[in-house]
């Protein structure tokens, strides 16, 4: 009879993620637009005007709203899971992994495989109760592997793993890199990717040399005049280090993937849109700074 390891056992702990995340990350936004809140009403301030402040404070809200019942919906499941776990209402299947299918490093795809007739399928960005660690990301499932695992409908309570066909954690920790690594290669490679990366690197080359090029309007954006000659000369300084590594950054992409005739049209549209979008986007925003200013009897 094969020794072996147990190398998940479902915990009282839920589990993390995307989810559980999402509504903590509500926090952010109500946080910010509470100080702002309160700087407007308490304080006096006159900048940003009163639609951030709002938005962010409903943005904050609704995330809680949205993602908090999930959290919970979670929590609840993992505890029903752990229950039949402890009261030993799950079954038990034995035998080699077959038909594996490991998930893509950046998910879209579950990783699947099967045990005699029984079949499971999960993902790292699907939370759910139960063993959901996949092989692109250091989990130990693979094809061939003889495993032990405690099960209820799909979910998996318990995995063991043959002590003698286990990996070690370097070497989960290799294959992970390495799934990762092939993630960042047909990334680089994706064609549209390329498009969308080289467009907007262009852009931001474009809005940047307006920075350094328009320097006392562009600071009207974070600050209002007068403005004392450090302040000035700090913006120009970050002005002029946020063109020099967009264009670095520019050239690089271009090195390793230059422009053909066949992506050059494709390209060239994207960066025409959105030159037009960030460009209209500034010069509304200027626009607007600039009329009230106006109206405030400050120098414009």
């Amino acid at each position: 009879m094969p020794d072996y390891v147990t190398v998940y056992q479902i915990s009282r702990q839920p589990p993390i993620g995307p989810d559980w995340l999402l509504s903590y990350a509500g926090l952010v936004p109500f946080i910010v637009g509470a100080v702002l809140v309160f700087g407007k009403y308490r304080l006096g301030w006159r900048r940003p005007s009163w639609l951030l402040p709002l938005f962010c404070c409903f943005l904050g809200i609704v995330t809680f709203y949205i993602a908090g019942p999930l959290d919970t919906s979670i929590t609840r499941m993992n505890s029903e899971a752990l229950t039949e776990f402890e009261t030993g209402h799950y079954a038990l299947v034995e035998g080699v992994v077959t038909d594996f299918h490991p998930m893509p490093y950046e998910g879209h795809e579950d990783e699947c495989f099967s045990v005699a007739t029984q079949r499971f399928c999960y993902s790292d960005y699907i939370v759910t109760p139960g063993f959901r660690n996949t092989a692109s990301h250091g989990g130990p499932i693979r094809a061939g592997l003889r495993v032990r695992i405690a099960y209820s409908f799909d979910t998996i309570l318990r995995l063991e793993v043959a002590r003698d066909q286990m990996l070690s954690p370097t070497q989960l920790t290799a294959a992970a890199q390495t799934a990762e690594r092939q993630w960042q290669v047909r990334t680089e490679n994706d064609p549209i990717q390329q498009r969308l990366t080289i467009a907007f690197l262009f852009t931001m080359m474009c809005l940047t040399l307006w920075w350094n090029l328009q320097w006392r309007r562009a600071i009207r954006f974070w600050v209002q005049p007068p403005n004392r000659p450090i302040t000035q000369y700090a913006f120009r300084i970050f002005f002029g280090l946020n063109f020099v590594g967009s264009a670095l950054e520019l050239i690089r992409q271009l090195v390793l993937h230059p422009l053909t005739l066949q992506n050059a049209g494709p390209t060239t549209a994207t960066v025409a849109v959105m030159l037009c979008v960030v460009g209209s986007m500034t010069a509304f925003q200027l626009w607007r700074i600039e009329r009230r200013d106006r109206v405030g009897g400050r120098p414009v």
